[in-house]
């Protein structure tokens, strides 16, 4: 096994991809380079796949159960990887990362109350409150010297009416992973004011080597609860193979309740996934040279766009294999940029709008990819820039 496996070209069209094949619907041109959705261009591990065949081949397409095995792997996972222990007992199924989080707001709070998201975020969390009656309130994160920080005086006013806050760590978009000094003083404020803290950490296996991530069920307070999923990290979300660690029982026992009245039950390739993704070697190993090469797709993009496009400015990401993207130098409002990245570069890139009123001048791009694609991505991105007629 060597890095050299994700230099291979996928055809994902006409496989029913929303990556590749809802070009035309969503961008208007099935002729663009995709590097939006955070969706990899690489095959998975062959461990999984095998898995998933050997169960294909049982025939047994019943209804299932979340697997103890699969509860085990989780813990087993967490021990290894994190050193957090992880009592089988607080692990729930979830149908999704974006279902957990839904089904968190649910049951554990009520209509009108405050949920403080830290901004720019993945849009799914402006919905999740919203579309539920709860109050969205935005917590900005603050861009300082091309890297992003939390605003703990601002926090602290918005915790003391909010009943949660939804965590995003590592965060998406910026890559930023906090760290647990950062935790530490967000989790006292929840404690001292009684908020929840639902945190999503589907990122939390793809760091690069100078991060470190600390699982919100590493501290000392009783209403937090993690979100994840080996999804993101082994390129297989179409499975929706996710998962809450709830601590606390009475917590649980709500999020269970929401979940059974909206009828969430695991499917038998999930769990499959799951102990296959956690628990084969070959998993783990395939997962380390994946993280070589992100790491240098990270540095090469990054390189690449601050010497041959010097006018946008790029936020290096501690984890995830997506970079947020500041293009306020380019006179074009989000509209305009939008359409210039399709009719100009042929590219569909993620726009930075939906994520937060301080996001609107960004774009995020995806490269989870094999490098010559990253390549053909950036040299339609630099020539397009290169045509821009700069007034200043």
């Amino acid at each position: 096994m060597n890095e050299h496996m994700f230099d291979e070209i996928l055809e994902k069209r006409q496989t029913g991809s929303v990556k590749w094949d809802g070009l035309k619907q969503l961008f208007g041109s099935d002729e663009l380079i995709p590097m939006w959705v955070a969706d990899m261009d690489v095959r998975p591990a062959d461990s999984i796949t095998k898995a998933l065949t050997k169960r294909a081949a049982s025939g047994n397409f019943g209804y299932s159960l979340f697997e103890e095995e699969a509860k085990y792997a989780i813990q087993h996972w967490f021990k290894k990887r994190y050193n957090q222990s992880v009592d089988p007992a607080t692990i729930l199924y979830s149908n999704g990362v974006v279902p957990a989080l839904a089904h968190s707001v649910l049951a554990l709070t009520e209509e009108n109350d405050e949920i403080i998201i830290q901004t720019p975020v993945y849009p799914p969390f402006h919905h999740v409150i919203e579309a539920n009656g709860r109050r969205l309130i935005e917590n900005p994160l603050r861009l300082q010297n091309d890297r992003y920080e939390i605003d703990f005086s601002m926090l602290e006013k918005q915790m003391k009416t909010a009943r949660m806050i939804i965590l995003c760590n590592p965060h998406n978009p910026t890559g930023r992973v906090f760290s647990y000094d950062e935790l530490q003083r967000l989790v006292a404020l929840a404690k001292k004011y009684g908020v929840y803290v639902l945190s999503d950490e589907i990122h939390a296996d793809l760091l690069f080597s100078e991060a470190t991530h600390h699982p919100i069920i590493a501290f000392d307070y009783d209403q937090v609860i993690l979100v994840s999923a080996p999804s993101k990290t082994f390129n297989i979300p179409g499975l929706y193979a996710s998962y809450l660690i709830v601590p606390n029982a009475d917590l649980r026992l709500k999020i269970e309740q929401v979940q059974q009245a909206n009828f969430v039950h695991p499917n038998a390739f999930a769990t499959t996934a799951i102990i296959a993704a956690y628990t084969d070697p070959n998993s783990e190993a395939w997962l380390r040279e994946l993280l070589l090469y992100l790491e240098e797709n990270r540095n090469h993009a990054v390189e690449r766009v601050q010497t041959e496009m010097p006018r946008l400015t790029v936020v290096v990401p501690d984890a995830t294999f997506l970079l947020w993207i500041d293009c306020r130098a380019l006179p074009f409002d989000s509209k305009e940029r939008a359409e210039w990245l399709v009719e100009q570069a042929g590219l569909a890139l993620t726009h930075g709008q939906p994520f937060g009123k301080n996001a609107s001048a960004f774009e995020r791009l995806n490269f989870g990819c094999p490098r010559s694609q990253l390549d053909e991505a950036l040299n339609r991105l630099r020539t397009a820039y290169e045509a821009i007629v700069f007034t200043d």
